[in-house]
């Protein structure tokens, strides 16, 4: 082991003493709400979460979201928590709204719940609520092969219309 130099030591020591956090400060408690959407790349995302959490909050406190009634919510027990978490799904079911847009509000607010874990304000999950299960609605997988050659075969590539058909088509 190599021996510290006197002068590093003085540097080491008054290292010991520096305040911390003082540049680090934040205004009492943090902006859950600010600080996920600031997480966020996708401006669309941004736009639906910060909808998604307006409709949960008027629906279940009858006011827009604020910093003190996000920490309101997130300073929860787990089981009140989870319960107006499903109380709100069962009014957005009661709603009738597509079960994609129902998992999205619900994402929402899991990640908001998960970002005031990050950030140390809030100590449960509401991951026991579950999404709804999408049905796919439509056939996308397109039409089979043999469909589609008996579709060009009807191609009259004799004339100068047909000739760019074909081409269209074989391009598809």
């Amino acid at each position: 082991m190599t021996p510290i130099h006197p002068e590093n030591l003085t540097v080491l020591e008054n290292s010991l003493f520096l305040a911390i956090g003082s540049d680090f400060s934040l205004e009492n408690d943090p902006d859950v709400i600010q600080q996920l959407i600031g997480d966020k790349r996708s401006l669309n995302t941004k736009r639906k979460y910060q909808k998604d959490l307006k409709d949960f909050f008027l629906f279940v406190a009858k006011k827009e979201p604020s910093r003190d009634l996000v920490l309101e919510f997130l300073h929860l027990e787990q089981r009140h928590a989870v319960a107006v978490v499903l109380m709100y799904k069962a009014h957005l079911i009661k709603k009738k709204l597509a079960e994609a847009t129902v998992n999205r509000r619900l994402s929402a607010i899991k990640s908001m719940v998960a970002m005031g874990r990050r950030l140390g304000v809030c100590n449960f999950y509401v991951d026991d609520v579950k999404g709804e299960r999408v049905e796919t609605y439509r056939d996308t997988t397109g039409i089979r092969a043999t469909d589609y050659a008996q579709v060009i075969a009807l191609v009259d590539q004799n004339t100068l219309k047909g000739k760019r058909d074909y081409a269209l088509l074989r391009l598809l």
